[in-house]
């Protein structure tokens, strides 16, 4: 009984804080991000750490000190105001949300849905990545999967779950998701899947990666082969003002299955790899550059 008053004590508050933000003036709340994001700039020197190492690493040392600067300035920003959109997505109606996103070329996923294929959405974390499953149920009235890495708290995992179950989303613990995920794509068929972090020896295949070798993980791939389910990438990152969420929706991986599948999924899972780099090169600053994405083969680059 104390854990559940406890726990609706603790919602309630947390949803206050997304009321507060929902009905704080844009400008009141992107300045309020930017003096937090200026803070933890200061003081986060390990994160700080990983992200320049990173970015060296990626680019061969050939970025100027001004890109980085403004690359880990920006994954702070996006950091703390995403963390506010998500309070805030607590609490949002379906129209906020259609009001907040802007999905470029919804006619790519609107086809896809009246042919009655099984998608795939893979995701990165990338500008707000929060909010591509919730842009896709409000957007096409259509329920979707999730994979969700949960934390070691309870009662925290219980808010992340209730926030990222709303609008007809189910989330899945990323232990044990397979089976979860079968049922969904043999069921109603869609599932989205964020796949660009470093993944251990046994749950990964060795791709390239800005000309490097990482871990990504061949989830995707084997469901994409087994249940003939096409893979669309969609990559969330904010306008210019940070008032809208832009959606970016790309087409269905194209690729020719063989009799081989260890070699089909092992082309199809660097396939995705290749998108993710070109989408990074495209717009470096709106990913996550904090994840230690390298250190599976490389971990000398994180040693202080």
């Amino acid at each position: 009984m104390l854990n559940t008053l406890k726990q609706k004590l603790i919602f309630f508050l947390l949803d206050t804080l997304g009321y507060f933000f929902l009905y704080m003036p844009h400008f009141l709340r992107f300045n309020l991000a930017k003096g937090i994001a200026y803070l933890l700039f200061l003081l986060d020197s390990k994160r700080k750490f990983d992200l320049l190492n990173n970015l060296d690493f990626a680019y061969n040392n050939s970025l100027s000190q001004e890109q980085k600067q403004e690359i880990l300035a920006t994954n702070y920003l996006n950091l703390v105001y995403n963390s506010i959109h998500f309070f805030m997505l607590g609490v949002s109606s379906k129209k906020r949300v259609l009001d907040t996103i802007c999905i470029d070329k919804p006619e790519i996923i609107t086809k896809l849905l009246e042919q009655g294929e099984k998608i795939i959405f893979v995701t990165a974390h990338f500008g707000n990545w929060e909010y591509t499953t919730p842009a896709f149920s409000c957007t096409f009235n259509h329920n979707i999967t999730a994979v969700a890495r949960m934390t070691p708290s309870v009662i925290v995992n219980a808010y992340l779950t209730k926030v990222r179950s709303r609008f007809d989303i189910e989330i899945l613990d990323k232990k044990g998701a397979a089976s979860g995920l079968i049922r969904t794509l043999k069921k109603t068929g869609v599932i989205g899947i964020v796949t660009d972090q470093n993944t251990a020896e046994s749950e990964g295949l060795l791709v390239k990666f800005f000309g490097k070798n990482v871990r990504h993980t061949p989830i995707a791939s084997i469901l994409a082969l087994k249940y003939n389910a096409k893979i669309v990438h969609a990559f969330a990152h904010y306008s210019k003002d940070y008032r809208k969420i832009m959606i970016k929706t790309l087409p269905p991986l194209e690729f020719q299955k063989t009799q081989d599948l260890q070699e089909d999924t092992q082309n199809l899972t660097q396939l995705q790899s290749d998108v993710l780099e070109q989408i990074i090169r495209e717009n470096p600053k709106e990913w996550l550059w904090f994840h230690k994405k390298f250190k599976n083969q490389y971990p000398e680059i994180y040693q202080h």
